[in-house]
């Protein structure tokens, strides 16, 4: 029987979360590009078209040109989503006002921790448990784990466009587990994806936590911690 050693978690809605509604902060960059929408709307707008998106970042032939398909992909989530929200709305200059609300995300001010994960990460450094991130976002997550304080918990980061596929591909969880030095089968995955995301990962052979299914910060952290102690 296998033994879970080390822990790979999902980014956003997992370690983090955004500390405003997409809407609003797509609306007040919008008045700032002169372009004024209620930021209910363009977040109704937003999830329903992220709903349908393909993957990102997994397009290029080497990681340079993924993530400028990286850049490219959000232009176009936007552009739908003012597309959907008003098709009126027009701006004077609408490549700047997608590179705003690209930075705007890149910045601290935009992300906060979630409750319990300071500690959660401090409970498994304390164990010496080898820790990763996989997670579908793009290239600015290494500078919002470094403004969050957490980015040297980690010693790998992998994101599509580092390998050009996505979670659940087999390759970008072998990646992570190479990096850590140890087997795909060690790994325990935290995270908040869809249950068909989930279901596939652990057809991959690693253990799972979802973490929607943990309602306090206090269960979390027993269910991780629980996942490592045992062989399964």
């Amino acid at each position: 029987m296998s033994r879970r050693t080390a822990v790979a978690f999902d980014a956003t809605g997992t370690l983090f979360e955004a500390i405003e509604p997409v809407g609003e902060v797509y609306a007040r960059i919008a008045r700032e590009h002169g372009v004024d929408l209620p930021g209910w709307r363009l977040d109704d707008g937003f999830r329903r078209i992220l709903r349908h998106a393909p993957p990102r970042g997994v397009d290029g032939e080497d990681e340079t040109r993924r993530r400028e398909g990286e850049h490219a992909w959000w232009s176009e989530i936007i552009r739908q989503t003012f597309q959907a929200t008003d098709s009126t709305a027009r701006f004077a200059d609408f490549p700047t006002f997608v590179n705003a609300l690209f930075e705007a995300y890149r910045r601290p001010g935009a992300w906060r921790l979630r409750p319990g994960i300071a500690q959660l990460l401090e409970a498994l450094r304390d164990r010496a448990t080898p820790l990763a991130i996989v997670s579908n976002f793009d290239h600015r997550l290494p500078d919002i784990l470094e403004a969050l304080g957490i980015h040297d918990y980690f010693g790998s980061i992998e994101i599509p466009s580092r390998h050009g596929c996505a979670k659940p591909d087999r390759a970008i969880f072998e990646a992570a587990a190479a990096a850590l030095g140890v087997g795909p089968g060690a790994l325990v995955y935290v995270g908040d994806d869809p249950p068909e995301t989930l279901d596939a990962i652990r057809d991959l052979g690693l253990g799972v936590v979802d973490v929607r299914t943990r309602e306090t910060p206090e269960a979390l952290e027993a269910a991780v911690l629980d996942a490592i102690a045992d062989p399964t």
